[in-house]
């Protein structure tokens, strides 16, 4: 199994932190394949800009979506650790999800309404 940890807190001291260190030494452990995508340490860029339309709309991805989708591809788990936030997600989070969960990646629509593709 391959699993992919999504970790979305800028603090080191946090205790979204604790939890991801504490999966990891478990996956360790257990000699599991993994990799944590920090998005605060990447400096990920949540906004799905109109860029990212224009290039999506000739039929390519941004590199730096594609790359994610690919870390998603070869997961088996997928793993989001994040604190709750005015009762969401952190908008880094968000914005990791609104670009990287795409139409033609993650979900596609057909006759019978929205389908799951991944």
């Amino acid at each position: 199994m391959n699993y992919l940890i999504v970790y979305a807190h800028p603090n080191p001291k946090s205790f979204n932190h604790a939890i991801k260190e504490r999966v990891e030494a478990k996956l360790k452990k257990e000699k599991k394949k993994y990799s944590v995508r920090d998005l605060y340490a990447m400096k990920w860029n949540p906004v799905l800009g109109g860029a990212d339309f224009e290039v999506m709309q000739g039929g390519k991805t941004p590199e730096d979506i594609k790359a994610e989708q690919n870390y998603i591809k070869e997961a088996d788990v997928v793993i989001f650790i994040h604190p709750i936030w005015w009762f969401g997600m952190p908008a880094v989070l968000k914005g990791y999800v609104d670009r990287v969960f795409s139409y033609g990646f993650a979900y596609e629509v057909g006759k019978e309404g929205v389908k799951g593709i991944l």
